[in-house]
């Protein structure tokens, strides 16, 4: 079994990938392999990322070991939308 990495948006962009499979290791370790394989622009963008374990938000840094059958996502920041704003109804 491996440990499952989904990345989004941007990171996606610079992986050229939505999905891989890597080793467990401890989250540090994983996030460097990572950036080994993908060099720059991924090592930049992944330092804006939101990086997810089992779908709970932990830091980057933190020593956790991700186990077999685990799942990380790397989430960059999202903004947009003002465009679409509708205007609230006046009440009267």
């Amino acid at each position: 079994m491996a440990v499952r990495v989904r990345l989004f948006a941007a990171i996606r962009e610079a992986a050229a990938t939505g999905e891989l499979d890597v080793e467990p290791a401890a989250l540090p370790g994983l996030l460097a392999g990572l950036v080994d394989r993908f060099g720059e622009p991924f090592a930049s963008r992944l330092t804006l990322c939101t990086v997810l374990v089992d779908g709970r938000a932990v830091p980057r840094d933190r020593d956790d070991y991700v186990a077999d059958g685990a799942e990380v996502a790397l989430l960059p920041p999202v903004s947009g939308g003002s465009h679409l704003r509708v205007p609230y109804p006046q009440h009267r």
